[in-house]
């Protein structure tokens, strides 16, 4: 997002405290590219979130007994290397790049 991209001026309204921490870490002419790195993260991070919340609950037990104990589990991820393995050997272990 940063860089040369098209910007937009905006006008905030911060804690006293909070814009002096601001000031304290970022100079006078870095503090657009502090405030679009910092928006940069949070906004990742509040998408995440949000995604993280819409599928809460959509895993259930009971539609995956077989995944039951971490031992099921182990032993899934075991048949999926397995799997990859004989696949691998299948096309003579070409790897993708």
């Amino acid at each position: 997002m940063g860089g040369k991209a098209k910007t937009e001026k905006m006008s905030v309204t911060l804690p006293r405290e909070l814009a002096g921490e601001i000031r304290s870490i970022a100079s006078q002419g870095e503090i657009s590219s502090f405030f679009t790195e910092a928006l940069e993260h949070f906004i990742a991070y509040r998408k995440q979130k949000i995604a993280l919340e819409k599928g809460f609950g959509a895993w259930k037990d009971e539609s995956h007994p077989d995944l039951a104990t971490p031992e099921d589990s182990s032993a899934y991820v075991r048949s999926v290397r397995e799997a990859d393995r004989e696949r691998q050997q299948r096309l003579g272990s070409v790897s993708a790049k």
